[in-house]
């Protein structure tokens, strides 16, 4: 199978598995808010949050041997393949039994540290608990899905995800029915856990990627340090992302407290699907990616870069439209009117989803390369400089002063990082580079002003009405004119020599006799 066909079968069953998140998404919500208070479910969204934060000890290792996998995964003979399972699974074991210790640790000392209500702290207490078992017990067992993404068939990890994501839910409503409050969030991450997991498991096993007998090779320093090496600085990477993406719900909990944290979380929670949707590119890009870098072929590396870059800042761009315009009703809509924030809010998210697009782009470009550099620490220094300006700013009167340091940050630190490391890489020029972006910046002054235009004229009709036309026309006309003129010309050429012939018809403008 050729790299674009399981490059499609990926992101196509990734989108399908998104499709399933976004509607537990937008159903958990409103079923949360009926059987919940804002206090609880603040805790969940803080609970969820500080699963991320443990999940930190990975340490990289989850990147490193993905990575590291696909140097070996075309010769298994020589035992160098198998040597790198046999380490992943010994590692897995050992940092999912951390984990489960730093969770019921947290689950005592995080409940005054964030100064939650005496009254939900039991409840706190179990939620982390059950929260640490389930991610050690996912640890242990990791290994299946990093073969299946160094083979380039993470469609089987997405599939399951979708079905189970469903099962989750409705789990959790049967919970809220039986009056098991929060804890109904539990008992569906326990079942889309179980499921992920086989998932994995039954697919590696018959699609044949583990090694046959006698290609195992054994286990070694030398093994356990590049696995190490690497993984280090990935973990580093993952740390100052987490400090930039995801300390915002802690501070607002230590600030304003919770019900600060649940209007947060419902108002980025468009935003939030909204980055899955385009970074996911990117994300099942990195296979293929890294297996032309271990093969050699540099120019086609150089090219393919440049496609995704003119594909992701575009729809970043369109999606960021999207996104200003219609995210106020959205809320409003999702909570039933119970939250709400200012317009500059979403005006400033759309602007950092662009700037942060770009930078996901660059900084993924070095990591698939191995040669991290100082790239291990740059998110580090962004995400101190950010923690710190807020609370230098100390009370935060609102979340807009939070989303500009966030943008001030960015800018300041790993997007001029990322251009300088990708320009050295290739031998370009920075000129050359910006020049990737000249059909995205048609795009730009083409759909901002489309967007305000749109904005004023839906501003004083009904909720539904004002989200119906907002999302609608703005999709519309945003596709329309990505694909018309926000391509550029290899990229547009590309795709459309893959589409229907009435596709290729409205789209390409046709060529002037002369």
């Amino acid at each position: 199978m050729s790299r674009l066909k399981k490059f499609t079968r990926s992101l196509l069953s990734g989108y399908l598995a998104l499709g399933a998140n976004i509607f537990y998404s937008l159903a958990s919500i409103p079923l949360a808010l009926h059987y919940l208070g804002a206090a609880e479910f603040g805790l969940w969204a803080l609970v969820s949050q500080l699963g991320g934060y443990i999940l930190l000890i990975d340490m990289g290792m989850s990147a490193s041997l993905a990575r590291i996998l696909i140097d070996h995964k075309d010769d298994r003979s020589n035992g160098a393949y198998g040597s790198v399972i046999k380490s992943g699974v010994l590692v897995g074991l050992v940092q999912g039994a951390i984990i489960v210790a730093v969770g019921m640790a947290l689950s005592e000392l995080a409940g005054p540290l964030l100064h939650i209500q005496a009254e939900l702290r039991g409840e706190f207490f179990w939620l982390m608990c059950g929260q640490a078992a389930l991610l050690g017990f996912s640890f242990t067992l990791r290994i299946f899905n990093q073969l299946l993404f160094a083979h380039q068939r993470l469609d089987i990890s997405n599939y399951g995800s979708a079905v189970f994501l469903l099962v989750s839910l409705a789990a959790m409503w049967l919970g809220f029915r039986g009056n098991i409050g929060i804890y109904s969030y539990l008992i569906g991450q326990v079942l889309l856990t179980l499921g992920t997991v086989a998932t994995n498991v039954i697919g590696s096993l018959r699609l044949g990627l583990l090694p046959k007998p006698g290609e195992w090779g054994e286990t070694s320093k030398k093994q356990f340090r590049e696995l190490f090496s690497f993984g280090q600085g990935m973990f580093l990477i993952s740390v100052g992302s987490q400090m930039i993406n995801a300390s915002q719900t802690i501070l607002l909990t230590r600030l304003l407290g919770l019900e600060t944290v649940a209007t947060w979380n419902i108002c980025t929670r468009a935003y939030t699907l909204m980055t899955m949707i385009v970074w996911r590119i990117l994300d099942y890009s990195a296979p293929p990616l890294c297996e032309m870098v271990v093969r050699g072929e540099r120019e086609k590396l150089l090219g393919r870069l440049r496609d995704i870059t003119v594909l992701m800042a575009g729809l970043s761009v369109v999606g960021g439209i999207i996104f200003s315009v219609s995210n106020g009703s959205f809320v409003a809509l999702l909570s039933m009117g119970k939250f709400s924030w200012p317009l500059i809010n979403n005006v400033l998210l759309a602007l950092w989803f662009f700037i942060c697009t770009i930078v996901r782009i660059q900084t993924g470009a070095i990591a698939i390369t191995k040669d991290l550099g100082f790239l291990r620490f740059i998110f580090l220094v962004e995400g101190f400089a950010f923690i710190g300006l807020n609370l230098l700013a100390h009370k935060i009167e609102n979340m807009s002063l939070m989303l500009i340091f966030s943008i001030v940050c960015t800018l300041t630190f790993s997007l001029p990082y990322g251009l300088m490391r990708v320009r050295k890489y290739f031998g370009l020029r920075y000129h050359e580079l910006a020049l990737w972006l000249c059909p995205t910046w048609g795009l730009i002054w083409r759909l901002v002003p489309l967007s305000v235009a749109t904005w004023w004229l839906i501003r004083d009709l009904p909720i539904k009405l004002q989200f119906t036309l907002g999302v609608g026309l703005l999709s519309f006309f945003g596709t329309a004119t990505l694909l018309w003129c926000g391509l550029g010309k290899p990229l547009q050429t590309e795709f459309f020599s893959r589409v229907p012939a009435w596709v290729r018809k409205i789209f390409i403008r046709p060529k002037s006799s002369s």
